[in-house]
């Protein structure tokens, strides 16, 4: 994948995410399109660091949109970024199970750095209302990572069903 399609990948969920999608919440939970792109990108691609460099822009442009504190959703987006590409070197990226457990553990890790930067920075949110928020949030993260991940993984292996194929 070339950066500029990237690029508009990361633009497109930013603007999706900051005018469309609270119109098509369920039950009042969206998914944080910015952070599945993150979490698909850094699996997916080992060559290109798109989840760390369209992460940290897109989420700084983020926090100074639409956050009274300025970094933590950078910062949060970093390190899941850095996260997936540790584990990345153990996952087999064609098995869709390594990347639920690696999404799971991304969001968990992306919401409580999140939660923890912001309450140093004044939001009084307490663990309780992200801990009742998380498992219905992440379940929609997860359906649209996985729904972008089908999409993606035809353009990066040729013949992934035949498994004598290398």
């Amino acid at each position: 994948m070339k950066y500029w399609k990237a690029a508009v990948a990361f633009t497109v969920a930013f603007l999706l995410q900051t005018s469309l999608l609270n119109v098509i919440s369920i039950a009042g939970y969206t998914p944080n399109l910015l952070l599945c792109l993150v979490i698909v990108f850094s699996f997916l691609y080992e060559n290109g660091l798109y989840g760390i460099v369209f992460g940290a822009a897109f989420g700084l442009i983020y926090d100074i949109c639409f956050s009274s504190v300025l970094g933590p959703t950078p910062l949060a987006l970093l390190v899941c970024a850095a996260v997936i590409l540790v584990v990345r070197e153990y996952a087999n990226i064609e098995n869709i199970v390594n990347l639920w457990v690696v999404s799971v553990v991304s969001l968990v890790i992306f919401y409580f750095i999140s939660w923890g930067l912001f309450r140093l920075g004044g939001n009084p949110e307490s663990f309780v209302y992200v801990l009742k928020r998380l498992p219905w949030t992440g379940l929609y993260s997860l359906i649209v990572i996985t729904g972008i991940y089908l999409v993606l993984i035809r353009k990066i292996t040729k013949h992934r069903k035949d498994r004598y194929y290398r």
